[in-house]
């Protein structure tokens, strides 16, 4: 029998899981959703960044391909702000790279404050 997980804990990999559902189903308006009114998505660089869940939406609708997703480790560095590494798997040649959410806790609900592509 395997060890309960908690229930913040439950629902950071089930957003997580819907936010790679719906990127590989091109829904760039149900992805949006998953981040926080002012949530924003960073290029590795730091260079490209999309604020706001209208721009998030359209960026998110014109991305191509599958993209698999693995939870690497979920860290809570307080009662609203955690920390999610995931691991990407790309066809190649674009292949494995990693990627850092940043989740906040708004009324209850979690939301990607900030998403970074880190390599």
């Amino acid at each position: 029998m395997g060890v309960a997980q908690p229930p913040d804990e439950v629902s950071l990999r089930t957003l997580i899981q819907s936010f790679a559902d719906a990127r590989n189903a091109h829904d760039g308006r149900t992805v949006a959703a998953i981040y926080s009114e002012d949530g924003e998505w960073m290029s590795a660089n730091g260079k490209g960044i999309v604020r706001g869940r209208a721009d998030l939406a359209k960026m998110w609708s014109g991305v191509t391909g599958q993209v698999q997703r693995t939870i690497q480790s979920i860290e809570f560095v307080g009662p609203n702000l955690a920390v999610v590494r995931v691991a990407t798997q790309y066809a190649e040649p674009t292949g494995r790279h990693n990627e850092t959410f940043l989740f906040v806790k708004e009324s209850g609900e979690w939301r990607i404050r900030v998403h970074q592509s880190v390599d």
